[in-house]
């Protein structure tokens, strides 16, 4: 929290400078190297490391919200948002029984496939 609170506000103030496509790109880049920091953390150190990464996740936040907001037509806006969201939401639903899934392979096992996904879904946009 603390890693992601030192960023927030900054970050969104210099993409709305230098652009927003780039902050976005960071923060999909940390939702996706989070849990595998986490898998090859093997001390507490390294663990705090994993935390920081994982704060980093909101550098791009303002502007990923931005963005969505700015893609939707002023009358249907908050429509488009709320659509938005929930698609998102449905989409993700089941990754938390695949995840149990998965676990009970090998507990790295969901987090290093969230990696994968992750790094391979940040290279595509």
């Amino acid at each position: 929290m603390i890693t992601s609170i030192l960023v927030y506000i900054p970050a969104g103030k210099i993409a709305d400078r230098i652009g927003r496509k780039p902050f976005v790109i960071l923060t999909f880049l940390s939702f996706a190297l989070f849990p595998v920091a986490l898998v090859i953390a093997s001390s507490f150190t390294l663990l705090v490391g994993a935390f920081v990464v994982g704060g980093l996740r909101e550098i791009g936040e303002p502007s990923r919200k931005a963005m969505i907001v700015d893609f939707a037509q002023d009358n249907i806006r908050a429509r488009s948002v709320g659509l938005y969201y929930l698609i998102r939401s449905l989409s993700i639903t089941p990754a938390a029984a695949i995840g149990g899934l998965l676990w009970k392979v090998a507990p790295q096992l969901p987090f290093v496939i969230a990696g994968i996904i992750g790094i391979i879904g940040t290279l595509v946009s």
